[in-house]
This record gives C-alpha cells, sequence and structure tokens, in this order.
C-alpha cells in the first residue's frame, strides 16, 4: 500500500506523459466555452496568491475486489516554486520530496531512501511539473488533456474527463474536483477508475502562505 500515493500521482498526471517533448510554451484557450473559461481563470487567479500550503489529508480507496475501504492519512507540503512534499502517516509511513531537480522517496518496507534525477527522466520531469499543477491550481493547462464540466458553481465542482488520445483515458473515468467555499483550494479529489476501482481525497485543516518547518522536506517516517 506505500505505493499507493505515488499511483495517485502518476493518475492524475498520465496525460503530461503523453507530452513531454512539447514545449512549455503559454497555450490558447479558444475553443473553451466563454462560462467555463471564466470559471477556469478565477480558480487560477485565486490561488495564484498562494506560495505556501500545508494540508492534511485523508484517501479513501475503494478497490473492486474488496469490500473495505483502504484509508491512509497523511500530509501535503507545498512551497513555490520547487518544493513539493507528500507523506503518509497512518496506517503506513511512504514519504515522497521533490527539491528541484531531485525527487526522494522513502517507505517503512525497505527502509531505504532512493533518489531519482527529474533532468535525467524527462517524461517523470513533466508529469511531476502536472502534477504540481493539480495542486497549485494551474487547470486551464489540463484542457487540451481533458474535456471539463462544471457540476455545480457554489461550492465551485468540475469534472475532468480524459481525452480518449491519452493514456489516462485507458485507466481513468474521470476526475472531480470540489473547491472550498472561498475558492482559494481544493477541498476534494474524486478520482473513478475505468477498473470500477475508486480514490476520494479529502483536504483538511489546511492552512495557505503560512511558514513551514524545515522537517516538511526531510524523507523520513512523520508523527503527528
Amino acid at each position: 500500500m506505500q505505493k499507493t500515493a505515488l499511483l495517485l500521482i502518476l493518475f492524475l498526471v498520465m496525460p503530461a506523459i503523453d507530452r513531454y517533448a512539447e514545449t512549455s510554451g503559454i497555450k490558447t484557450h479558444k475553443n473553451l466555452a466563454p462560462d467555463l473559461y471564466e470559471v477556469l481563470h478565477r480558480l487560477e487567479d485565486n490561488t495564484s496568491e498562494i506560495r505556501t500550503l500545508k494540508t492534511e489529508f485523508v484517501q479513501e480507496k475503494e478497490l473492486a475486489v474488496f469490500k473495505e475501504k483502504i484509508i491512509l492519512n497523511g500530509m501535503i507540503f507545498l512551497q513555490k516554486p520547487e518544493l513539493f512534499a507528500w507523506h503518509i502517516i497512518e496506517p503506513l509511513s511512504y514519504s515522497m520530496v521533490i527539491k528541484g531537480d531531485t525527487l526522494s522517496q522513502w517507505d517503512e518496507n525497505t527502509k531505504k531512501t532512493q533518489k531519482i534525477s527529474l533532468s535525467k527522466n524527462p517524461a517523470f520531469q513533466v508529469a511531476i511539473s502536472q502534477m504540481k499543477d493539480w495542486f497549485s491550481g494551474k487547470y486551464t493547462s489540463m484542457t487540451e488533456d481533458y474535456d471539463i464540466i462544471i457540476l455545480k458553481r457554489k461550492p465551485v465542482s468540475l469534472k475532468f474527463i480524459p481525452r480518449k488520445n491519452t493514456t489516462a483515458g485507458n485507466v481513468i473515468d474521470s476526475v472531480t474536483v470540489i473547491f472550498r467555499d472561498d475558492e482559494r483550494y481544493i477541498h476534494q479529489i474524486y478520482i473513478k477508475e475505468k477498473s470500477s476501482n475508486s480514490t476520494l481525497l479529502t483536504f483538511v485543516n489546511t492552512q495557505l502562505n503560512t511558514p513551514l518547518e524545515a522537517a516538511a522536506w526531510e524523507v523520513q517516517p512523520r508523527v503527528r
């Protein structure tokens, strides 16, 4: 189960792997419906003010072959532009920390730290970049890989449906993102897979633009 967090991230960023060789220039969005364009840009404006993020999360994974949910608890830290950390605390320990070009991960089974150079793995580098887009609120960049539907306006709820020509389209049915009432950050992410498995990620006790402790960027077991 210590790989569950990484699998979740890869599900979110798979479309990026399909186009890792593309340039990172600004894309136009002329084909977006005016109301969707307005909502996405409003969300981006709200989240653009976020410089640091500290949030707890509860991850509920439902597998078609099991009756009971797999529930993981942990913390996510973000400090723009180059620091990101994902720590699972319960019922197991797993950490992934990104500092600039280096991704480090640790799990309780091996009790070893593995380091990956992103510059030497271009596809993975772009995937990680798009993962940060999800958590940083850069949603218009995803319009080439997903069809986006507005499900609800208060609070804003969006459904991202991967297009058929993307890798994500082979494994994901949809990703639903529900925002907080103030639209400054995400409240929940729900991933429905084509295999009938699903993942619900709920963010709790979210703190924006607060100082982050140095321990957030250490790849080691964390305790509450």
